[in-house]
């Protein structure tokens, strides 16, 4: 291994580590993939934004081709007849758009009157506020169009009566050969995406053998895995959301008609299409209806009932017809989606507006099967990306006990069975034990944790209080059960730890009697001799716990051999090495590695001294 070298020619000590000059380039290799990748998606749009057309397509015709097929059409009958149904539907409704935004740009400027209207009968009730502004601004706009055309016209007259002839401006429509490469260029485009569709219909299943084995065997199921539920999400999502957003649409469509708007046909389309973007598009949907029909129209009824319509129609979709359609979400977080919703109508403009759902449901898919790629699929799932125990670790080191409770309350709805003691509270001293030991955790950011700890013990304390005449297990602690002396083995985490056992124990009646934290063992020694318990707990956090419980273990066996001694070890995450056997040699009788194997330790430790007529009383 080639070693570095000190300015001086010495060998230093320290070898040079290839995989740490590999770490040190790979942010610069992630910068420079990403942006090469940008600038391939940017200059080559106009081959991938088809190809990627062309899949999202055969990803929604798929599941009506196999019923086709099913039905005896055969694959290739099956293919023409879809392709053409659909082909022919979007022809259908791409002329009539055409036709109507054609008809709508004519028909503009007649509208002034009416939005003067508009502004002329906000002005009584707010007259001198913002309405009045937005009035007296549309007026000067119209006024200084209106003098300028008076302008121009004086000066025609001027130089008419100066016998000087005006020289005549004569404007002209560009010719349509200058259009002719843009058509091309979109018939091109258009007929590529026919092409590939009808193409990838026909042969999904050799494309996808093909992936597959240019893949390679060693990562077959994972890539199997990978394409098949990335097929399944993006097949469920574009048939659920087309035909839920083509019934919203053909709803909007036709009550904007029965209200009169014009070019309903128009708005119903762009409902349809603009309610792919979550939460913001159907808001500009039905931004667009209601600015012209405030402009159509000179009354205020119809501006009102198609704000109404828009309502009623999302609030049904929302509340009534999603929930039933949708039974899983396509797996991003709503943040994510906007924001890959923004990333790819920046990069490819409308298209990519409407691709953008199903290529990032593509690449979650996909970082998710892929190791290397496991940081997309944290930045754009809807999923957990932390455990339940290290959010409220962080919880908790921030000192917000709110949100420390919320994050047990949903634990504990989410899994009915679970223990908060064993499965969050334990893993949090033990982490916080470990960060302190390896100076990841300062003393004051230790203290300000656990303080928070034990204000979340004491919430979850009084939110477990039982009525002691309706609690038959306190009826032990009464009853001349014997008494259990917790020892914390190091510091105030461990005595935190013997805290929480106290109130597990007391919920079955069994009081512990609990000891300060940083005991010193003849202490320890001497409050056994006075209070002779019948069972001696220790209470250990790994790293440092478990030798200090060694050695009180053996002082104890040493003085007591007829005490019982439980010794409770919690073990840290991933740690192979079980601390039982140094214990149990050590001289504890019983080692418990959680709250759950120690209460069981105890109960049945403390089961043969209550007596049955006790237990009746």
């Amino acid at each position: 291994m080639a070693l570095s070298v000190r300015p001086d020619g010495q060998p230093s000590a320290a070898p040079l580590d290839a995989d740490a000059r590999l770490r040190r380039l790979n942010p610069a290799i992630v910068f420079g993939g990403c942006a090469l990748a940008l600038g391939v998606l940017y200059w080559t749009q106009a081959v991938l934004i088809p190809i990627a057309l062309a899949v999202l397509l055969s990803f929604l015709l798929s599941p009506l081709v196999r019923g086709f097929e099913r039905a005896r059409f055969g694959r290739v009958g099956s293919v023409v007849v879809v392709v053409v149904l659909a082909f022919g539907i979007l022809g259908g409704v791409g002329f009539g758009l055409f036709t109507q935004v054609t008809r709508l740009a004519d028909e503009l400027p007649g509208y002034r009157s009416n939005i003067r209207a508009k502004v002329v009968d906000f002005q009584g009730a707010t007259h001198g506020g913002l309405i009045d502004k937005f009035r007296r601004a549309v007026d000067d706009a119209f006024g200084a169009i209106d003098r300028g055309n008076a302008q121009r016209a004086a000066q025609r007259g001027l130089q008419a009566q100066a016998g000087a002839e005006p020289v005549p401006v004569v404007m002209q429509a560009p010719s349509v050969l200058w259009q002719i490469p843009d058509l091309l260029e979109g018939m091109a485009s258009a007929g590529l995406v026919l092409v590939l569709v009808i193409f990838m219909l026909l042969e999904r299943r050799q494309l996808r053998d093909r992936l597959l084995r240019l893949i390679g065997y060693g990562r077959l199921a994972v890539t199997t895995r990978a394409l098949d539920e990335a097929a399944a999400r993006i097949s469920r999502y574009l048939v659920a959301q087309s035909l839920l957003n083509a019934g919203y649409g053909v709803t909007i469509g036709i009550g904007l008609y029965f209200l009169g708007v014009p070019y309903a046909l128009l708005w119903g389309f762009l409902a349809a299409i603009l309610r792919f973007i979550p939460y913001v598009g159907p808001f500009l949907a039905a931004g667009l209806p209601l600015v012209l029909s405030l402009a159509a129209f000179a009354g205020w009824w119809v501006p009102f009932m198609v704000v109404g319509l828009f309502a009623l129609c999302e609030l049904s979709v929302n509340m009534i017809i999603e929930p039933l359609v949708y039974g899983q979400s396509v797996g991003i977080s709503q943040v994510a989606l906007l924001a890959a919703i923004a990333f790819w109508t920046w990069l490819w403009g409308p298209l990519g507006l409407v691709l953008a759902t199903p290529l990032t449901v593509c690449l979650v898919v996909l970082s998710k099967n892929v190791p290397e790629l496991q940081f997309i699929f944290v930045l754009l799932a809807d999923e957990e990306v932390l455990e339940p125990d290290v959010r409220l670790y962080l919880r908790l080191l921030a000192g917000d006990d709110d949100e420390a409770r919320e994050v047990v309350a949903e634990h504990q709805k989410a899994n009915a069975a679970c223990d908060p003691f064993d499965d969050l509270l334990v893993p949090v001293l033990v982490r916080s034990s470990i960060d302190r030991a390896n100076l990841r955790l300062s003393a004051d950011e230790e203290h300000r944790l656990l303080k928070s700890a034990r204000r979340l013990l004491a919430a979850m304390a009084k939110a477990d209080e039982v009525p002691r005449e309706q609690d038959d297990a306190s009826v032990r602690a009464d009853a001349g059960a014997p008494l259990v002396l917790g020892c914390p083995a190091v510091g105030d985490g461990d005595a935190l730890a013997l805290q929480i056992l106290a109130h597990d124990m007391a919920r079955s009646g069994i009081r512990v009697e609990t000891l300060w934290s940083n005991l010193r063992s003849l202490e320890l020694l001497a409050t056994v001799e006075e209070m002779r318990p019948r069972v001696v707990c220790i209470t250990a956090l790994p790293p440092r716990g478990a030798a200090s419980a060694r050695y009180l273990s053996r002082r104890l066996r040493r003085q007591f051999p007829d005490l019982t001694i439980v010794v409770l070890a919690f073990a840290a995450s991933g740690e192979e090495a079980s601390p039982e056997p140094a214990l149990t040699s050590a001289g504890a009788n019983i080692v418990a590695v959680s709250i759950r194997a120690a209460r069981a330790a105890l109960l049945e430790i403390a089961a043969p001294v209550v007596e049955p007529e006790q237990l009746a009383v």
